[in-house]
């Protein structure tokens, strides 16, 4: 199954009580299914220090600010390497929890309308090491087969 993830665009947002900040909407597309977040920069961060403990050299856009960080150019550069981070994310193989935990995506719901989702892995709390989806749904039918019985 095919995933594709974008940032089509952005929003700043004034608060009275808040400094302004930008919002990337991300737009993700899973068969039939899409899902649209808004996500800061500061959670981009953190994803990239999860993912990037186990998946080195993906490219991330620099904290550093040199100009305005409200400066739609700025914006728009920042939005454009944020997506290709996105990108290679979702090119890794398989695609790391991390990312649709951040994202807000239940996996064993789109493994229940995807049959085909072969590259989503599970972590249980009683492994450290990925489980194929697959084969932890073969397991836990088989677990309610037996209990059946």
């Amino acid at each position: 199954m095919k995933v594709d993830i974008s940032i089509p665009s952005w929003y700043t947002k004034t608060s009275d009580t808040e400094k302004s900040f930008t919002q990337y909407e991300v737009q993700i597309e899973i068969g039939e299914d899409r899902y649209t977040r808004k996500i800061r920069y500061s959670a981009f961060r953190d994803l990239h220090k999860k993912i990037s403990a186990k998946h080195k050299n993906l490219p991330f856009p620099t904290r550093r600010i040199v100009t305005n960080n409200q400066h739609p150019r700025f914006i728009e550069s920042r939005r454009v390497l944020l997506e290709e981070f996105l990108q290679e994310v979702v090119a890794l193989q398989p695609i790391p929890q991390t990312l649709w935990s951040y994202l807000d995506i239940d996996t064993a719901e789109l493994k229940r309308k995807h049959s085909k989702l072969p590259d989503m892995c599970v972590v249980t709390d009683h492994c450290s090491h990925p489980v194929p989806a697959p084969v932890l749904m073969g397991v836990c039918n088989g677990i309610r087969l037996l209990e059946n019985c």
